[in-house]
């Protein structure tokens, strides 16, 4: 075999083998990403899910529809809440507890407000393994706390975090939309700590669990067994020693009122020697002080020195173990539909299903929400047009009024 062959054959057997690596590497990545829990509440979605008891009177009624606005069978049907003024609760308890340790946790899921939401929530809740799904409601420990709370003016969209047992707010509040079409929210929290919340696939925000919620446990304290020396000045500004009380100042605030005259009844016998009252006295200014200067000796403002914090771990979180998911909400007006909803370890896999959304059911609610909008707009021209007419027809009849009464009092006076 000549040299030129045998350089060939090397180089064929390098390629193939570059070429195994590359599809084992990627048959790996495909095997590595998961969806652990996906719900589009289809056929057979009653059998995953379970109404809670709790709070039974006030609960409301959850039906699935495909809402006003809709697409294709296949993701049109959610989940809507059809009662006013009441709780609507339901959730479904996984079949095993999900821990993402190697990966980003991804929550997404999609939410309509249908009847433009005036006080309410649309957030989902992830739940630990141990809770009761018959009994689930707003006393039920949540780890995360995810999607659009509006009341009035009060519109943010929540991410809440469990930290050893209690709820952690988010310092961010960006607003949610609430406008009838569907939106899909997406957070994901990754291992290092950071995270992402998503808007139909935008980035709403980012940032780290540290700086953004208030449990974080500081890797460095102050010493507590440092102080202060005695020597060390914190004081700014100091009196002027320099400057005295000028004589004629007076900060005697009241006098003797030698003007008052002695009570003719006045028996010292019963009630002793009369004295004169005190009165306001007329030069008082106020008690004197020494000007302020700035001090020279000022070292600025003492802090101790930082040590490294015994109860820092290296992380401030663990890795939640979700054990169910969760709606927990209440509303004064009804008619919001959740659907979509899924718990993954990439985004790619969430953002492809949230993708096939927008395209095909929320594409189609703006085409309707263009025509409603039309109409809408249509009648409400009709209603400032009537109301028009009819502000019209009653300054008309009070002017004719006002000329019948002039009529009659002409008539009077000639009388």
């Amino acid at each position: 075999v000549s040299t030129q062959s045998t350089w060939d054959m090397a180089l064929m057997r390098t390629r193939i083998g570059l070429i195994l690596v590359l599809l084992l590497c990627g048959l790996f990545s495909l095997s590595a990403a998961k969806i652990f829990f996906e719900e589009e509440f289809n056929s057979g979605w009653e059998s995953k899910w379970t109404k809670t008891a709790w709070k039974a009177d006030q609960q409301g009624t959850l039906e699935i529809t495909r809402g006003m606005w809709h697409g294709p069978d296949d993701i049109a049907f959610g989940l809507q809440t059809k009662s006013p003024v009441k709780f609507h609760d339901i959730s479904a308890k996984f079949p095993e507890p999900i821990s993402i340790k190697n990966g980003p946790l991804v929550i997404q899921y999609s939410v309509k407000f249908e009847q433009v939401m005036d006080c309410g929530g649309g957030y989902i809740k992830a739940i630990g393994p141990d809770f009761d799904p018959k009994n689930f409601g707003g006393d039920t420990p949540l780890l995360i706390m995810f999607g659009p709370d509006i009341c009035g003016s009060d519109n943010k969209v929540h991410v809440i975090l469990d930290h050893k047992g209690k709820g952690y707010l988010w310092k961010k509040k960006p607003q949610a939309p609430n406008d009838k079409l569907t939106h899909i929210y997406t957070l994901a929290i990754y291992p290092n700590e950071t995270y992402s919340v998503f808007l139909d696939t935008h980035p709403l925000e980012n940032g780290t669990i540290a700086a953004d919620w208030e449990f974080a446990i500081p890797k460095e304290i102050p010493d507590p067994n440092d102080k202060k020396p005695e020597d060390f000045d914190d004081r700014m500004y100091v009196e002027d020693t320099t400057e005295k009380k000028p004589a004629d100042w007076v900060d005697e605030e009241f006098i003797v009122d030698t003007d008052a005259p002695k009570p003719e009844d006045w028996d010292e016998v019963k009630e002793g020697k009369w004295a004169p009252p005190k009165t306001k006295n007329p030069k008082y200014k106020g008690p004197w002080q020494q000007k302020k200067i700035y001090n020279t000796n000022y070292k600025g403002i003492w802090k101790p020195k930082t040590i490294p914090n015994p109860q820092f771990t290296g992380s401030i979180i663990e890795p939640y173990t979700l054990g169910g998911i969760g709606i927990d909400v209440w509303q004064t007006k009804p008619g919001t539909i959740f659907d979509n909803i899924m718990i993954a370890d990439s985004l790619d896999d969430a953002f492809t299903h949230a993708q096939k959304v927008l395209d095909n059911l929320v594409a189609k609610e703006k085409e309707f929400k263009v025509e409603d909008d039309v109409i809408e707009e249509a009648k409400a021209k009709e209603a400032r047009e009537k109301m028009q007419e009819q502000m019209k027809m009653q300054e008309k009849m009070k002017a004719q009024e006002e000329v019948k009464d002039e009529k009659v009092g002409e008539k009077e006076d000639l009388q």
